[in-house]
Formats: C-alpha cells, structure tokens, sequence
C-alpha cells in the first residue's frame, strides 16, 4: 500500500521544481502538512504566493480553500491550489489576489 503522506511529499517536491522552472524565487516548502499552505513562493512578478498541492484524484476541500485564501489575503499575497495527476502534468487554480498588482497565473 502507498504512504499516501510520502506520496504528497514526493508531488510537493514536483511541484517546487516546477515552480522554480517558471521563475518563482524564494521556493519553500512548509513544515510539517497541518498548515493551510505546502509551499511558499515569490513570483517573478514580485508577488508572495501561498500554494496548496494536490496530487492524483486529491481535492482541496472548501475549507482548505477558505483558510488558504484568509492567509493570503491576511498576508497580502496570492493564493492557489497546484494540482499534480502524477505523470507530469500541473495546473494552477487561482483562488485570489490581495497584493495590489496583477499577475498571469502558471505562466
């Protein structure tokens, strides 16, 4: 049977590679899986991104989108959900912009 904490881990770390390919900076992964963000990032727009990971058939509960979208908006960034399936693809869902600047999203 598949960890399925180790494989979260595993799409997280898939996910912060992507990231930094796309000209994020600043990439870091969150300790511990308990908080409303896996990762945190800055665009290369300048912007504080808060980004939650889902992989394969895993979706963010509407909970999950309430408390990740408050820290962003608390912290005055960009919050999204990264969807992984598991080989290869990514998709960035924004879920909201509190930094004052605009910014094309997984581009």
């Amino acid at each position: 049977m598949v960890n399925l904490y180790r494989r979260g881990r595993v799409a997280e770390k898939k996910v912060v590679n992507w990231l930094k390919s796309k000209g994020f900076r600043n990439v870091r992964r969150s300790k511990g899986s308990k908080g409303p963000y896996d990762i945190y990032a800055v665009s290369p727009s300048g912007i504080k991104t808060y980004v939650q990971v889902k992989s394969y058939s895993a979706r963010l509960t509407k909970e999950g989108r309430k408390k990740l979208r408050n820290v962003a908006k608390k912290r005055k960034g960009f919050a999204a959900y990264v969807h992984y399936d598991g080989k290869g693809k990514f998709r960035m869902v924004p879920l909201g912009n509190w930094s004052g600047k605009r910014r094309k999203v997984g581009k």
